[in-house]
């Protein structure tokens, strides 16, 4: 008996304002701070219609749980449209709302004995044991209706007599979308901040902002210069590391990122890239393949190795492009070491020697018409910035 008077107490609605708030990206807690944020900061009346827009390209199973108990701790009316494009949706998602719609090519998943009570074999879906395929025409069905647009959705919800999916909550929402009677439509929006956190929970681009932010520290070692480099790659690394405890990362490939850091660090102190080089790349994506080993969403492991090899470029290319620019406008050091002593280690080319000075070990040019051997003692001469012997 308890349970039938807030079914009669929200019998009917008279809905003067509807608030749209659209989940795209990746569904993560950017999304669930803004909605905490709206209904902390706004004063829900009960004439309000809230209607999520899920659009959403993955999603944690924390920010599912999430979302499903702030709309328990509402009472007005709760809507979701799944679309426009053919999305996937877990279907524990949809058992927290009153009224739902689905764009025709919707995947609903993870459905089990409580949620299959939203859907039925004979609506005209193709289901399986636990996966929801919807492949009906346009229409109201029974517990769901499904169109192409949310203002679809919105005008035949407004319509009909569609009666909530929830035994607690309203039984019909009235409405004419057309009317005077709605006051305001209000489209809700993340913040900016909790765009830019939703835009970095993509695994690539976290990928890629933090080893892109190291490869910046890095340049800031060869190339000295006023800190820019170096800080900005801290930014990078700083809100990269940001979605790492949300999404379950890997702390061991850290370790291991770390290991490939400093050899490409070596590489680049010795000026030339060899088998070792070949070594950092592997150690590289093999850190890239543990951190993201049991992450809650997606891996697309080809666009992974693709940034893999932007990294090892931007390495290999671009720091090395930088310092060589570095060396030529500034040539005080250069100068310093003409009339040096050194020994050579290693003929690299016809053109190139490696040669040891003191503690370091250096690339020079050589005269081509000249012939050296391993351990032969040398003397360095500068010519326009360039070191020769």
């Amino acid at each position: 008996m308890l349970k039938l008077l807030p079914i009669l107490f929200f019998a009917a609605v008279n809905v003067t304002q509807i608030s749209i708030f659209e989940i795209e990206g990746i569904f993560s807690s950017g999304h669930i701070n803004a909605i905490e944020r709206y209904f902390d900061e706004n004063k829900i009346n009960d004439d309000e219609l809230f209607i999520i827009q899920y659009n959403a390209n993955d999603v944690s199973q924390e920010s599912v749980i999430q979302l499903g108990e702030i709309l328990e701790s509402v009472t007005i009316p709760k809507a979701i449209w799944v679309g426009p494009n053919k999305t996937e949706i877990n279907a524990e998602l949809l058992k927290d709302f009153d009224f739902v719609g689905l764009s025709p090519g919707t995947l609903v998943t993870n459905m089990c004995q409580n949620t299959n009570e939203i859907f039925f074999d004979t609506n005209p879906c193709l289901v399986s044991s636990s996966t929801m395929l919807v492949t009906g025409e346009e229409d109201i069905y029974e517990r769901y209706m499904i169109v192409g647009s949310i203002g679809a959705f919105i005008e035949n919800l407004g319509m009909e007599d569609i009666s909530s999916n929830l035994d607690n909550s309203v039984g019909i929402v009235n409405f004419d979308i057309n009317s005077t009677a709605i006051e305001e439509i209000k489209f809700i929006k993340p913040s900016l901040a909790e765009r830019f956190y939703i835009s970095i929970s993509n695994p690539l681009f976290t990928y890629m902002f933090f080893g892109l932010g190291f490869a910046l520290i890095g340049l800031e070692l060869f190339a000295i210069g006023p800190g820019i480099m170096a800080f900005i790659g801290a930014l990078l690394i700083s809100f990269s590391s940001m979605t790492f405890y949300e999404f379950g990362l890997n702390y061991y490939g850290l370790f291991i990122f770390l290991i490939s850091f400093l050899t490409y660090i070596k590489i680049l102190s010795r000026g030339y890239f060899g088998f070792l080089g070949i070594g950092s790349f592997l150690i590289l994506h093999s850190s890239c393949l543990l951190m993201f080993n049991n992450y809650d969403l997606k891996i697309n492991q080809f666009l992974m190795f693709g940034c893999s090899i932007m990294l090892a470029f931007f390495y290999f290319i671009a720091i090395p492009t930088v310092i060589r620019s570095r060396l030529t406008t500034d040539t005080s050091a250069m100068s310093s070491l003409g009339g040096k002593k050194a020994q050579v280690v290693k003929v690299l080319n016809e053109k190139q020697v490696l040669v040891k000075l003191g503690a370091k070990q250096i690339v020079v040019n050589k005269n081509e018409d000249r012939l050296f051997e391993e351990m032969q003692d040398v003397i360095l001469s500068e010519d326009d910035g360039k070191l020769s012997i």
